[in-house]
C-alpha cells in the first residue's frame, strides 16, 4: 500500500510533539492543553500533523474521513471549508458494533453516506471529473461515524488548523449493509433519520453536504490528489454529516435509518482514562 507522509524528518519538533501527544490521547484518553497547538500557523502544518500522527499509529489506512461538508457543520466547529483525514482500520466496524469512546473528549456521533472503491484514484496534475470518481465507486454504505476533540477545549468552534490537527475529529466508523445498486437511489434527496434510544431525534437528507454526497467525493478525490494522496481500491470515503454532529454517552444505543439504503446500529460505552483502545 503507497501513502505519501512528506518529510518527516524536517518537520518541526512542535508538530512532532503535538502529534505524539494527540496520539497518546487518542488511545489512552485525556485531554491535550489548547497552547500546545498555538506554534500551528497553517493548515498544511496542521495536515503535517496527521502525516506523523499516522507514522506513529502505524496502522493500516482503511480509508478517508471526510468532514465539516455542510454549514451547519462548519458554524459548530468554526471551519471555513471541508477537511479530511485517514480512518485506521482498528476503528473501523461493521453495524451492531459497540464503540467505547473516553469522558471528556465531547464525543458525538454524525449519520454519512459512504462509498468503497473499487479502483484507485492516484495524484495526479489533472483534475479528476465527476464522473471518474462516481466510476471508480464499488458500492454504498449507509454509515455513523463517532467523533470526538482531544484538545481540552473539545469540538466547539474548534476551527480549522486544530480540526485538521487533531485527525479531522474522527473517533470510528460503523458502517451498516453494502449497497451495489446505490446509483438508481436519487441521494440528494434520501432521507437519513437518526435515533438514540428508540427516540428519533435528528433526521437529515444527502443534500445537506455540499447539495450531494457525489460532490463531496468529487471534491475529496481532488484534495486527496493534490496532496499526493489516493484513495486505493476497497478504501472507504465519507461524505459528512447529514444530521448535524449530536453529543453521545456511555449506553446510547444509535440507529441510523437511510430508508431503502438500510439501517447502522451502535451502542457507545465509556472506556476508562489510560485502559487504551
Amino acid at each position: 500500500m503507497s501513502r505519501t507522509h512528506g518529510n518527516l524528518d524536517g518537520a518541526s519538533g512542535l508538530q512532532y510533539t503535538l502529534a505524539s501527544s494527540l496520539w497518546q490521547t487518542r488511545i489512552y484518553g485525556g485531554q491535550v492543553p489548547v497552547e500546545s497547538a498555538a506554534g500551528l500557523t497553517s493548515v498544511e502544518d496542521a495536515y503535517d500533523v496527521q502525516r506523523r500522527i499516522e507514522a506513529l499509529a502505524a496502522m493500516p489506512r482503511s480509508g478517508w474521513k471526510v468532514g465539516a461538508t455542510s454549514r451547519d457543520a462548519q458554524r459548530s466547529l468554526g471551519a471555513d471549508g471541508p477537511v479530511t483525514a485517514p480512518m485506521f482500520a482498528p476503528y473501523c466496524f461493521d453495524t451492531l458494533a459497540t464503540v467505547a469512546v473516553f469522558p471528556n473528549q465531547s464525543s458525538s456521533v454524525e449519520c454519512e453516506f459512504a462509498f468503497r472503491f473499487a479502483r484507485d484514484l492516484s495524484p495526479r496534475a489533472d483534475a479528476y471529473s465527476l464522473c471518474e470518481v462516481v466510476d471508480a465507486v464499488g458500492s454504498l454504505l449507509p454509515a455513523i461515524e463517532v467523533v470526538g476533540g482531544r484538545f481540552e477545549d473539545g469540538l466547539g468552534r474548534i476551527g480549522q488548523v486544530r480540526l485538521v490537527a487533531d485527525m479531522s475529529a474522527h473517533t470510528a466508523f460503523v458502517s451498516g449493509p453494502e449497497v451495489i445498486d446505490w446509483y438508481e437511489v436519487d441521494l440528494e434527496s434520501s432521507r437519513v433519520d437518526l435515533l438514540r434510544n428508540g427516540r428519533a431525534v435528528r433526521a437529515g437528507n444527502g443534500s445537506d453536504v455540499l447539495g450531494s454526497p457525489l460532490r463531496v467525493l468529487h471534491w475529496t478525490a481532488n484534495h486527496l490528489s493534490r496532496r499526493g494522496e489516493s484513495i486505493e481500491a476497497g478504501q472507504i470515503v465519507t461524505t459528512g454529516t447529514c444530521t448535524g454532529i449530536l453529543r453521545v454517552s456511555h449506553g446510547d444505543d444509535l440507529v441510523a435509518d437511510f430508508g431503502v439504503l438500510g439501517r447502522v446500529e451502535a451502542r457507545i460505552v465509556e472506556a476508562s482514562v489510560g485502559s487504551g483502545l
